[in-house]
């Protein structure tokens, strides 16, 4: 009977020892709150014994303030730790063009956990003088820019150019935190020979996804003259008058580590006006009037939309993060995540339209981690409009970009450069497109063995296969040096796909020089190209004949058309900087 009394009692006894445990077990793990945010802003050259240019250089050049790089982060002291806000505010850093090198690195102690936030600096200052040319077209420019004006993040731009006959005088300012604020101020003016533009945007853009919500307002006008191609030259001239007002409140929802969901009501007002080009628009642009057609039937119709606007966007994170990419040894953050945005206009009459009308777009994306430094990814959209006569100006696109970064490679025990394997594919069907709209294939435009604009049409496909070599970095911690071997394949049509298979494709095949600035803003590339057509061109260049072409940036870069940068002042801009 004790030895009874003993089991139940050592039975009760375990019983409440594992009550205890589980209820110990189920207790909320308490998180981390962050103590301390500590930033440390780089010098561009670190390092020891540094000679006297790098120690001036350092000196003259005035470093980000911290409250700068503090303002930009998605966490405070007090906030409870969250690994996605870091990782959301490592890639927001990485997207300013000022700053290099991002790491946070957080330092637990118990309940707490102290950070610390160190990124590099870039030179910023950038006095500009070049020249584009062999592409069958002949650019030359000088200009300045600084992309961080005093360490404060602002951006100041200035060119004068000579754009093909044009001139041109243009300037740009951005504050991305107005007032210290998260609101984001740019102004750009181009003033040029034949004309001028202006464009003001004003608004609190989403810098993550962990953002509830955003709103902007934009502004567009010019007054320029238009220009149609055929065969390389101009074979049409039209004045272009065009006012853009947009704007829109955009509110999200979701859990930014799953799937954020966007939607925005705005206003979209648009309005375009053509006319026939002057004797003095000819002369303005440097084109003969006896050279091209002056046919009226060719200019555009008048078009003005007016009406409330919606979108719809769906955002799934899966970023990838790597370099050696487009631009040497600076990481670019790739979302390998599904995207969907659609978007819709309704112009009405009573609102100022020329007629009811349907304004539509839509966009899909989508990538695959094939290894952990190696990605597929692809989209499909289009967009149209519709009012009660049929659809018009329908332009159906698809773009696929694969990359794999496959590392240092060697000869024996002799380094031969970082290798990374590059693909592009993009297809675009157009119908019914308005007059002053084209589809054009060329030097700068993707068969670079062939006259820039030698193609022209409404539906076109361009291949492109690079194997992308970087082979010395950082020399002297001024440039880097890469080459690049390549083949470009495509073609333009108006009667189809299959008519650019059976009789329009153009190849060329070609070796290139890369020269990075890695502490540079941005990290820019200057790209020479040599290239060799397979064909003649509708210029008289005959086949296999060599063309130089020197420019700034990568032929095809990994971004995909509807990705926007995180900052949409930064597409305002005179695109001689990253």
């Amino acid at each position: 009977m004790q030895s009874f009394r003993f089991y139940w009692f050592f039975l009760l006894l375990l019983c409440n020892i594992a009550t205890a445990w589980a209820e110990d077990s189920a207790a909320p793990i308490r998180s981390p709150r962050i103590r301390s945010i500590s930033i440390k802003v780089n010098d561009v050259f670190e390092g020891k014994d540094l000679g006297f240019f790098y120690q001036a250089a350092n000196g003259i050049k005035p470093n980000t303030r911290e409250h700068v790089v503090r303002r930009e982060l998605l966490f405070k002291e007090g906030d409870v730790y969250d690994p996605f806000r870091i990782q959301e505010s490592e890639r927001f850093l990485r997207a300013l063009p000022f700053l290099r090198q991002i790491f946070i690195t957080p330092t637990f102690d118990g309940e707490w956990v102290d950070i610390v936030v160190s990124v590099q600096d870039t030179w910023t200052f950038v006095p500009f003088l070049s020249f584009s040319s062999g592409g069958g077209q002949k650019k030359e420019s000088i200009g300045v820019a600084e992309s961080n004006l005093l360490g404060f993040g602002k951006r100041v731009e200035m060119l004068y150019a000579n754009d093909e006959g044009r001139q041109k005088v243009e300037g740009v300012f951005e504050d991305r935190r107005l007032f210290g604020s998260y609101q984001n101020l740019t102004m750009g003016h181009f003033q040029r020979s034949d004309g001028d533009r202006t464009v003001v945007f004003y608004g609190r853009p989403f810098r993550s996804l962990v953002e509830p919500y955003s709103w902007s307002m934009q502004v567009e006008k010019f007054d320029l003259v238009g220009r149609l191609f055929d065969a390389g030259d101009e074979s049409f001239l039209f004045r272009q008058r065009r006012e853009n007002v947009s704007g829109g409140f955009t509110f999200a929802h979701g859990t930014p580590t799953e799937a954020v969901r966007r939607y925005t009501f705005g206003y979209d007002f648009s309005s375009d006006f053509f006319s026939q080009a002057s004797d003095s628009d000819f002369s303005d642009v440097n084109v003969d009037p006896n050279s091209v057609s002056r046919d009226p039937s060719l200019l555009a119709e008048n078009r003005r939309f007016s009406g409330p606007s919606f979108s719809f966007q769906r955002v799934v994170p899966d970023f990838i993060s790597l370099n050696y990419v487009d631009y040497f040894d600076r990481v670019e953050d790739f979302n390998l995540g599904s995207e969907i945005l659609t978007s819709t206009t309704l112009a009405l009459e009573p609102l100022g339209s020329f007629r009811d009308t349907l304004l539509m777009s839509a966009n899909a994306s989508r990538g695959f981690r094939l290894e952990d430094t190696s990605f597929l990814r692809g989209r499909i959209g289009g967009s149209t409009r519709a009012d009660s006569t049929a659809f018009k100006n329908t332009v159906i696109s698809s773009d696929v970009r694969y990359v794999n970064v496959r590392g240092p490679k060697y000869l024996g025990d002799r380094y031969v450069g970082r290798y990374t394997d590059f693909a592009s594919l993009e297809l675009d069907f157009g119908a019914g497109l308005d007059r002053d709209k084209q589809l054009l294939l060329g030097a700068f435009t993707g068969l670079r063995g062939y006259a820039d604009r030698s193609f022209a049409g409404s539906q076109d496909m361009i291949l492109t296969l690079e194997e992308r070599v970087h082979f010395l970095d950082d020399v002297y911690k001024i440039f880097s040096l890469g080459s690049a071997a390549f083949v470009d394949v495509g073609g333009v049509s108006r009667h189809g796909f299959g008519d650019i298979l059976n009789k329009q494709l153009k190849s060329d095949i070609g070796v290139g020089l890369r020269i990075g600035f890695p502490r540079s803003t941005g990290g820019g590339v200057i790209r020479v190209d040599l290239a060799f057509p397979t064909h003649d061109g509708v210029d008289g260049s005959k086949a296999w004949a060599p063309r130089l072409l020197i420019t700034t940036g990568q032929g095809v870069t990994a971004r995909l058309p509807n990705e926007s940068t995180l900052n949409p002042g930064g597409n305002v801009a005179l695109k001689f900087l990253p």
